[in-house]
């Protein structure tokens, strides 16, 4: 059988994909390794929002999806718990030893590190074990592949040594040939599934499955399924700290699993040895619901179903999709308004976006004046109504002005050109200054909840205005895809009329929830209603509200 496996382009992923490859060489088939990088589109759309998955997972799965190539490998820890229809996870390999290994200077231990001494890791999984063993020294986070971390300990042509270890996944580093580096294997406990790979391909694919079925290794797929299980029934992310090891020991499944605090001074653990024919996914549900019970959701914060890709070996950002932020990835936003180009402009920037309109257009009844020096527009919603009506935008008015490049790419799109577009912020204030001194006359069309300094304004300036309601908002009676708000980092106000609603429908959002608008008109109307706003975005389009999420989302209280 002629076969295509997708793979990053990290080294690791590759070796890791190369071992499967070489496995089924071995049993008769020719495989082809296709090199899968992220692109622009791949943080968008179904897939993401299905599993809740990291742009690294999503590039492999969009691509086996699609038919590009037959089958892909995972590391099995930093995979989504959450499956995603049309694939199956057809083997998981016999798993490398799933410990944790520390890599420090001069060949120390980690009993033997100084006092102060400075430990770099990307996990708080390990950030919280190694606090709770060693409180004296100074865990750093830090990012990048293998080379990268070795070489913040022993330094190398690019980077100087700034650290006294690191510690990595012991599996990695020996599929790499580099277990020389690790100076102590650790105790910890290692993340859900550590160790192991898998193997998906699509669900369709029958005799695909069969073949890879022989690479299957049962008390592997056991052990990992029970770990798995753990982390699902939690909803914790892979970047929570939380720790699971399954292992088939004197005819027993002995199964550990423990939740930490961040700063390693409280967790919790549960421990079951079960007969080894006790259905694994079964002992996980058990051992979760023990770990609850025990009061785990008081030690980390739990029940976010988002999944961060920023843990271990998946950090070369060459492979990230155009445009991803470090800040946003892992990151839930709720942007309360339809599907469209603004969600995307999240997504492709690395954050996970729910966008559940919270409101309904209602279209009203108008009548139109004549033909006026100046058309203002201040929304999309603005421009479609217009059309919808079968209304020529060129026939209302000499020139257009609109409030942001949104707006400005609606009225293109009807083939109209825009005039006036300000330069700075995109809101009333930004506008009204953008428009001319001296006095005209205009048609200002849209929502009847729209604010009226920009028609005052330009009243109090002598112009002529007109101003025309197109539609209203009303706040929709359910909104059933919404969670609760404790899964999210930030919510993303678009108008005035938003923010009524949502506080009406979800009521007020939980004190870490980071709240950003587009513009000071909509950061009033938050404040009115009790909002706190943390950002305000300086236009309208995904450039501008990818920054206030950014710096809302990285002040030092979130």
């Amino acid at each position: 059988m002629k076969l295509r496996l997708g793979t990053r382009g990290s080294e690791l992923a590759r070796t890791q994909s190369g071992h499967v490859a070489a496995a089924l060489t071995e049993l008769g088939h020719e495989v082809e390794l296709v090199t899968i990088r992220s692109e622009g589109d791949v943080t968008s759309g179904s897939l993401l929002e299905a599993g809740g998955l990291g742009v690294f997972a999503a590039a492999l799965r969009r691509a086996l999806l699609e038919g590009e190539v037959d089958l892909v490998v995972h590391s099995l820890k930093d995979l989504p718990t959450a499956p995603v229809e049309g694939l199956v996870i057809a083997a998981v390999p016999e798993r490398e030893l799933p410990f944790d290994a520390l890599c420090a200077r001069d060949g120390l231990r980690l009993q033997d590190l100084s006092p102060l001494a400075r430990v770099g890791t990307g996990s708080p999984r390990r950030a919280a074990q190694l606090r709770a063993r060693r409180p004296d020294l100074t865990v750093v986070e830090i990012r990048g592949n293998v080379g990268t971390r070795l070489a913040r300990v022993h330094g190398d042509a690019t980077t100087q040594g700034d650290l006294d270890a690191v510690v990595l996944a012991r599996a990695g580093l020996a599929r790499l040939g580099r277990y020389d580096a690790a100076t102590d294997t650790l105790d910890l406990l290692p993340a859900p599934g550590q160790g192991a790979l898998a193997v998906e391909c699509r669900s369709v694919d029958i005799s695909l499955r069969e073949a890879l079925a022989e690479l299957d290794h049962a008390e592997t797929r056991a052990c990992v399924t029970a770990e798995r299980r753990v982390l699902a029934e939690l909803e914790a992310g892979c970047a929570a700290p939380v720790g699971a090891y399954a292992r088939f020991a004197n005819g027993h499944l002995e199964f550990t699993a423990a939740v930490f605090n961040a700063e390693g001074t409280e967790s919790v653990t549960a421990r079951r040895s079960v007969p080894a024919d006790t259905d694994p996914d079964a002992l996980g549900r058990e051992v979760a619901a023990d770990l609850l019970a025990q009061g785990a959701a008081a030690v980390t914060p739990l029940g976010a179903t988002r999944e961060s890709q920023l843990e271990d070996f998946h950090h070369e950002k060459a492979l990230w999709a155009p445009g991803t932020v470090e800040a946003l990835v892992g990151r839930r936003v709720l942007l309360p308004r339809p599907e469209g180009p603004l969600a995307q402009a999240i997504r492709a920037a690395g954050a996970e976006v729910d966008a559940v309109p919270v409101t309904e257009t209602r279209p009203l009844p108008f009548a139109l004046p004549g033909r006026r020096d100046w058309l203002v527009l201040t929304s999309p919603v603005g421009v479609r109504m217009l059309t919808e009506a079968e209304v020529d935008l060129t026939d209302l008015a000499d020139r257009i002005a609109v409030v942001g490049p949104a707006t400005a790419a609606a009225v293109e799109a009807t083939g109209a050109r825009v005039d006036l577009v300000p330069p700075t912020k995109s809101d009333a204030d930004a506008l009204l200054a953008a428009l001319p001194q001296d006095p005209a006359s205009v048609l200002l069309a849209g929502s009847a909840l729209a604010s009226p300094r920009l028609a005052d304004g330009l009243a109090e300036r002598g112009w002529d205005v007109e101003v025309v309601h197109t539609y209203t908002t009303a706040t929709v009676t359910d909104a059933p895809d919404v969670l609760a708000w404790a899964d999210y980092d930030a919510v993303l106000v678009t108008a005035g009329s938003i923010a009524r609603a949502v506080v009406d429908l979800l009521g007020m959002p939980d004190p870490h929830v980071a709240v950003v608008t587009l513009g000071e008109p909509s950061a009033a109307a938050s404040d009115a209603v009790g909002l706190r706003v943390d950002a305000v975005a300086a236009t309208q389009d995904g450039p501008g509200v990818v920054d206030a999420l950014i710096r809302a989302l990285t002040e030092e209280n979130r």
